[in-house]
């Protein structure tokens, strides 16, 4: 459909162009109309177009099939002779049917340009439109003509809208044209009988003309150097208009308001519209509009961001016009009658800028104004303005490597990162004296709590908008404190122990050595009772804070029993600054005795800034030390052998031995005896008689030999042994016969045994 029309536009504006000459329109299938009252038109003409005789008539087709035969361009010349050389045209349209337009039911509207017709026979039918606007400084005439294409019914009574220009004035001259036809002051138009129709018959009259957009085009009545004006998008549509006291009058575009009292800072406008213009209000149509606009006698304009709602003790920024003359500092200002204080004034290129001290509002909208006295009361600036909510600010604290914490440190400073819910203004960090301090480092904002203070406290902020001009960008516009509560306390990080805990111990020349941890030792027996715990709380610093650490002090037995008297297990807090504490290693140690001393930090994340992302545990630190021994330990163990074997003739089981022996053994370097020793000792052997031919007597024996031996607890152990032993003890006899056996009172015997008791010495 665009397309079609922006056909049909391009054909009236082309021939509307070449047509200097005059324009005949005549129905089709109407009578013959003169064309020219002089000369004669020079043929031939096209098909279905008859030419009197005379050569000055012409008679339109019956009916047009095609658009472009409705057209037909003729020269006039003063005789035939010269049709060749006549440069005079004439152009001749054959228009469709006149439709019945029903100007009742038509309705324009200037705003959205547009008009929407009623009537019969409305395809292809025009509309022109003439008129200038009153709102523009410099008004031109605005003309065109746009065609009806598409109406809702082909037949009967049907609706169709046609474009205009928008922005037309109410009042603009709207004309019908016939379907297919022109308007201009060149076009003559015939009807259907033939005679000439007056342009005015076309005049279109609509019923409604509907008004869209605001008609009220200012914020406000300036009156600050004469009479206030009020913009109007069509003052011609106005019939009347009451200002109240103030008196108003309507001029081209705007109404003029003179005598209007100081004490008012509003003028309330009612406009009437003229008959059968109607102002649309969703789907209502009002013919009155009462506007209550405030009267600024110097502009004003509130800085958007900085009029905040549900802030206590804030303040607004706002802005005079550059053409205003008075010094905001001797004015009375007021929001929403409230006092306003004058805190700082920045002038800038574009205006004053005034910052204003309020109490807070908690209201959706503000009016702000200015008057010059308190009995006078004239309002020389005022402004309304939409409040928006608080910011809320959004901080977190880190300290260093160890992430976020969720309380203020008295002994390192912290990290500060703070955002607002909002995108305009920033939140600036407030020291609260007693509380906490506030530094800044390379573009970074600390946080320290004051040394003695202690209990919890809420991080209050500055909230700031860095678009304003000069000073007043760095001005609080009002203090926000946290809506949560922080904890102001000592920051324990946890240290390596082993850079404040260390095990001395002497060397085998009487001079102390520091151990390192995680290693095993030696200390020489002769310097056994010389090592000793030392805790350097003077390296601790004050911002890694107070330490508590549990100590612990084990001795053990070279056959893994503790030794009671050594064992030490304290828990102790350790403050920075502190003196060198001492803890020796208690009782009489042994040779091969081994000792421990364990040192790890109390796991309390009420003490410890402990971070969120690396939870490995504290630290803790193990020393481990052995006293150095004899390389032979000598001692005496009650042995119980079961079923010794005599492998010498006469040989033979022996069910029940027991016996005491000495053994020597080799020690390895942790004091543990090797699995071969030597033995001799005591030993009953046959308690119990035998079964078998060969009865062997109860007999005491001094063994000598070889031994395998493997503790299995405390002073036990189970063993194999290989002796030699010298037997003091009665013939062997046979059961059978009673008979003596031959045999040696030397003998040598195996078997396993179990060993009891340890009782000895290392050599």
């Amino acid at each position: 459909m665009e397309s079609l029309r922006a056909l049909c536009l391009a054909c009236l504006l082309v021939t509307g162009v070449s047509t200097a000459a005059p324009v005949i329109q005549v129905p089709e299938g109407g009578p013959s109309v003169p064309v020219t009252a002089k000369g004669t038109l020079c043929g031939p003409v096209r098909a279905g177009w008859t030419l009197s005789p005379d050569g000055r008539s012409l008679k339109p087709p019956a009916r047009v099939e095609q658009d472009d035969a409705r057209i037909l361009e003729l020269k006039v010349a003063p005789t035939g002779g010269q049709c060749e050389t006549t440069e005079e045209r004439v152009t001749v349209i054959a228009t469709g049917a006149f439709p019945r337009v029903d100007a009742a039911g038509t309705n324009f509207f200037p705003d959205e340009g547009r008009v929407e017709l009623r009537g019969t026979g409305l395809s292809h039918v025009g509309v022109a439109w003439s008129g200038t606007p009153r709102t523009v400084a410099e008004p031109t005439l605005m003309e065109g003509q746009d065609v009806c294409l598409t109406p809702s019914v082909e037949r009967g009574p049907g609706n169709c809208t046609v474009p205009v220009a928008r922005g037309l004035p109410t009042d603009a001259a709207l004309y019908w044209t016939p379907p297919h036809g022109r308007w201009g002051k060149d076009v003559t138009t015939f009807d259907a009988s033939g005679n000439v129709v007056d342009p005015e018959t076309f005049r279109l009259r609509p019923g409604r003309v509907v008004l869209t957009q605001p008609l009220i085009q200012s914020a406000g009545v300036d009156v600050s150097r004469g009479p206030g004006f009020v913009a109007l998008s069509h003052s011609e549509a106005l019939a009347s208009v009451d200002c109240g006291p103030v008196r108003c009058e309507v001029n081209e575009g705007s109404v003029s308001l003179r005598n209007v009292p100081g004490v008012d800072v509003s003028v309330t406008l009612r406009l009437r519209l003229a008959p059968r213009i109607y102002f649309a209000r969703g789907e209502a149509l009002d013919q009155v509009l009462v506007e209550t606009l405030p009267v600024l006698a110097c502009p004003l304009t509130a800085v958007d961001g900085t009029v905040l709602r549900d802030a206590e003790n804030s303040a607004m920024v706002v802005r005079l016009d550059v053409s205003c003359q008075h010094d905001p500092r001797k004015l009375l200002w007021a929001m929403n009658d409230q006092r306003a204080r004058v805190e700082r004034v920045v002038k800038a290129s574009d205006g004053t800028y005034v910052l204003l001290r309020t109490g807070g509002t908690s209201e959706q909208q503000v009016t702000v104004s200015a008057q010059t006295s308190r009995v006078e009361g004239s309002v020389v600036a005022s402004d309304t303005t939409r409040t928006q909510p608080l910011p809320v600010p959004r901080a977190s604290l880190e300290l260093g490597d160890q992430g976020t914490i969720d309380f203020i440190p008295i002994n390192r400073p912290a990290e500060l990162h703070v955002a607002a819910s909002g995108e305009q203004g920033r939140f600036v960090p407030r020291p609260v004296a007693g509380a906490y301090t506030v530094t800044t480092r390379d573009g970074t904002t600390y946080v320290q709590g004051e040394p003695t203070a202690g209990g919890f406290v809420s991080l209050r902020f500055g909230y700031q908008l860095s678009t304003l001009p000069g000073e007043l960008a760095t001005t609080d516009l009002v203090v926000v404190t946290e809506r949560v509560q922080r904890s102001v306390r000592e920051a324990s990080v946890p240290i390596r122990v082993e850079s404040v805990v260390e095990l001395v111990c002497a060397d085998k020349d009487g001079k102390d050595r520091v151990l390192e941890p995680s290693r095993p030792h030696r200390i020489d027996y002769a310097m056994r009772n010389s090592c000793r715990v030392v805790i350097h709380r003077e390296r601790l610093k004050p911002e890694q804070g107070a330490q508590e650490v549990v100590l612990r002090i084990g001795v053990t037995k070279p056959d893994g029993s503790a030794r009671g008297e050594s064992q030490v297990e304290q828990r102790m807090l350790l403050r920075p600054q502190g003196e060198t504490r001492t803890i020796p290693v208690p009782g009489q140690l042994g040779q091969f005795d081994r000792i421990l001393v364990q040192v790890s930090l109390v796991a309390d994340e009420s003490r410890y800034a402990l971070s969120t992302a690396d939870r490995s545990g504290l630290p803790s630190a193990q020393w481990t030390a052995i006293v150095s021994g004899g390389r032979l330990r000598l001692y005496t163990t009650a042995t119980i052998p079961a079923g010794l074997y005599r492998a010498t003739e006469p040989s033979g089981q022996l069910i029940l031995n027991f016996g005491v022996v000495s053994r020597l053994a080799l020690l390895n370097d942790e004091g543990q005896e090797r699995l071969l020793g030597f033995e001799m000792g005591l030993m009953g052997m046959g308690l119990i008689p035998q079964s078998g031919d060969i009865e062997f007597p109860p007999t005491l024996a001094v063994v000598m030999g070889l031994s395998l031996r493997v503790p299995i607890g405390p002073g036990a152990a189970v063993g194999a042994q290989a002796w030699v032993a010298r037997e003091f003890r009665d013939d062997i006899t046979r059961r059978s016969d009673g008979s003596v056996v031959d045999s040696s009172r030397w003998s040598f015997i195996f078997g396993p045994s179990i060993s009891v008791g340890n009782v000895g010495f290392n050599l």
